[in-house]
């Protein structure tokens, strides 16, 4: 299985870019840092690329918070190069704001492990058997599921080297 292939598929609800982008702390921005360091796979639908294009060209957005154009053409880069996802037609069940069905129908449409929120109304259906494998969960949870999944490698690494040290050390008689 190729590194690629192996990663976590995701969909990140736009708030989270937000908060990201514009606070430089925080588990939305420790979230965007490990996705920029291929962490986990980022997939999107076309209106979701629309709706961040629409919130960070947005005037008001512009004046108040300060982003600069590096910042937001680094973003952008990123999510031109995420993968484009087909938001699924129906959704299995109805959410109390029908606003966040785009965000959910993407996620089910991408077939993805993860829908990364910190809205309410999805976080209410989470763990729905309609749902089939989809988990939904807070940029905090998913940190912790990426750490938990990196400390067996961590420790496979430090195991190796303790096996190649010793490994030496009997070559040369010590």
């Amino acid at each position: 299985m190729s590194e690629r292939s192996a990663r976590l598929r995701t969909v990140v609800d736009t708030n989270l870019f937000f908060s990201g982008t514009i606070f430089k702390r925080g588990y939305p921005f420790a979230l965007l840092e490990a996705w920029r360091a291929h962490a986990f796979d980022v997939l999107l639908s076309d209106e979701q690329y629309e709706e961040l294009l629409d919130v960070f060209s947005r005037p008001r957005i512009l004046a108040r918070y300060p982003l600069t154009p590096e910042v937001i053409g680094d973003l952008f880069a990123g999510l031109a190069a995420a993968h484009r996802v087909e938001p699924s037609p129906e959704l299995p069940l109805e959410l109390r704001d029908p606003e966040d069905d785009p965000i959910l129908a993407a996620a089910l449409g991408g077939r993805v492990d993860y829908l990364i929120t910190g809205d309410k109304d999805l976080h209410a259906v989470a763990g729905d058997p309609r749902l089939g494998d989809l988990k939904i969960v807070s940029a905090a949870e998913f940190l912790a599921i990426l750490d938990a999944s990196a400390q067996p490698t961590a420790q496979k690494d430090v195991d190796d080297q303790a096996k190649d040290t010793e490994d030496e050390a009997a070559d040369s008689g010590a």
